[in-house]
């Protein structure tokens, strides 16, 4: 399945190239003309869900965020994993899932997907 991506600026640049390699439609918030280096939040979920793009990120607060408000959040709470370990964990989810709609609103990124 190809999904569509919006990277926070949490997370690291490689992986984009990776996930772009792999056919994902990938866009990171610093490169985004309308987002940028230090936007809020709410300004990125509202692009997200414009664009119906789904968030990688490492910050909580899109956790805490009612699910209602975004179109999806992959997030990542151990920060020190690796890009290609990263890489290998989101592929592996969106290889479990069918399709956007039978994800969960909030995935967990963690090694557990291995």
């Amino acid at each position: 399945m190809r999904v569509s991506f919006l990277l926070d600026e949490n997370i690291a640049a490689p992986l984009a190239d990776k996930l772009a390699k792999a056919g994902h439609d990938v866009e990171r918030v610093v490169a985004v003309s309308e987002l940028g280096e230090g936007v809020d939040d709410v300004a990125i979920r509202r692009y997200a869900v414009e664009h119906d793009r789904l968030i990688v990120t490492s910050d909580d607060d899109f956790v805490q965020m009612s699910v209602d408000s975004h179109s999806g959040v992959f997030y990542v709470p151990d920060q020190s994993l690796e890009t290609h370990e990263l890489y290998h964990i989101i592929q592996r989810v969106v290889e479990v899932y069918p399709d956007r709609d039978a994800m969960k609103a909030v995935t967990y990124i963690t090694t557990d997907w291995l």
